[in-house]
């Protein structure tokens, strides 16, 4: 029997946030099936996975006849953005009643579609309830990746290449959109601005770094700013 927050997860999943993550992994299997990769090995990349940026480096890696040693560091540099999303997250969905194993299990679902729709969300979810409401969000997200990824494994070879690649921009306009809807608030907006204007300079003076040192300076003096005021 399904809980009730576990079906209002699921359904607040259905629509643009499923659509927007079911496109890009589909794009993603099509990708899989084009450079020689088993349809077992699409399903297992996003079932063990779970994040796109990270499949893509590992994939590529693959091809390019990387070694595990290099392409397990590539992927955790990769995916180190969870860490602080999961440290983020779980004080949010808090429930002692619950046992700790069940959070281990839990943080597989944290990815960005559904950490950014679940902060989106949660003020109207009890405490209690929100710890099952996101893995029904976080749950239907997931399954839905491994479908699409699957389809789009088989449907590859019928799909136009042009349209796959427009496909791939759905997700990431999904989450810039997601992003400067919450914009009025004074921590985001105030990263963001320090972001934009960091952003093209250090990536004039580096290229390959610039835009992972703007944001890491940027989230690091937004984060330590609003701590030292929150202190006062």
């Amino acid at each position: 029997m399904i809980s009730s927050p576990i079906k209002q997860g699921i359904k607040y999943s259905f629509g643009t946030p499923a659509i927007g993550l079911g496109l890009s992994m589909f794009t993603f299997g099509a990708f899989l099936k084009s450079s020689g990769f088993t349809i077992w090995q699409s399903f297992s990349s996003t079932f063990f996975a779970f994040a796109l940026p990270g499949q893509f480096v590992m994939a590529d890696l693959l091809i390019a006849g990387g070694s595990i040693l290099n392409i397990f560091f590539a992927v955790l540099l990769t995916n180190a953005r969870l860490f602080p999303m999961t440290i983020n997250l779980i004080p949010i969905i808090q429930n002692n009643n619950i046992p700790k194993w069940k959070f281990f299990f839990i943080s597989h679902l944290i990815a960005v579609t559904a950490w950014i729709n679940m902060f989106a969300s949660y003020p109207n979810v009890k405490q209690n309830n929100r710890f099952e409401y996101f893995l029904g969000l976080g749950g239907s997200l997931w399954i839905t990746s491994i479908l699409f990824t699957v389809l789009g494994f088989i449907c590859s070879d019928f799909i136009n290449n042009k349209i796959l690649l427009g496909l791939v921009f759905f997700n990431p306009l999904y989450f810039l959109i997601m992003t400067l809807s919450n914009i009025l608030n004074r921590k985001l907006l105030s990263v963001f601005i320090l972001s934009a204007t960091l952003g093209p300079l250090l990536n004039y003076l580096s290229p390959s770094w610039g835009v992972l040192i703007a944001g890491f300076i940027s989230g690091s003096l937004g984060f330590f700013y609003f701590r030292i005021k929150n202190d006062r």
